[in-house]
């Protein structure tokens, strides 16, 4: 889904939201640059995979948060776990360039990858901002509200304490 297909998607859902314009951004301390005065959680979204690419995630964490590899393969029951490289990032979630949002989980069809947020995240605030698969834009939500819609399409959110 593209940006537009994303906030028509969030109107028919009467999903509350704000869209900021800024220019594009590709990692969460570019974003920094221009959002750093919102007031909504700014995180950074990993794509991980089993080593055995099994099981695909997309993970949510505090933008300053390091992955604990440790911690994350225990709450995940996996014994190895890895970055998912750019040619099935642009296969399992038709993204040719840039970075991965929540949103990207809209062009998985298969509905098999799941969200997993850091509860530290979720404690920063009732929203989040996240880009619409267009990295000009983001969009501030509340935590709830991105749950909604993700389990509207299918899509699995889960919250742990990566």
């Amino acid at each position: 889904m593209n940006s537009q297909e994303i906030l028509q998607l969030l109107d028919e859902h009467n999903i509350t939201y704000r869209l900021l314009s800024h220019p594009a951004v590709f990692t969460s301390e570019e974003a920094d640059q221009h959002l750093k005065d919102k007031d909504f959680a700014k995180c950074k979204n990993l794509f991980i995979k089993t080593r055995n690419s099994k099981h695909y995630y997309l993970l949510m964490l505090p933008e300053d948060k390091k992955i604990d590899w440790q911690k994350t393969k225990a709450e995940l029951h996996s014994s190895s776990l890895t970055f998912v490289s750019e040619t099935e990032r642009e296969e399992k979630l038709q993204i040719k360039s840039g970075s991965v949002s929540p949103f990207s989980l809209l062009n998985d069809t298969t509905n098999t990858i799941p969200l997993i947020v850091d509860q530290a995240a979720m404690e920063e605030s009732n929203l989040v901002g996240v880009h619409p698969n267009d990295n000009p834009q983001t969009i501030s939500l509340s935590w709830t509200e991105l749950a909604r819609i993700l389990s509207s399409t299918g899509h699995l959110f889960e919250e742990r304490s990566l």
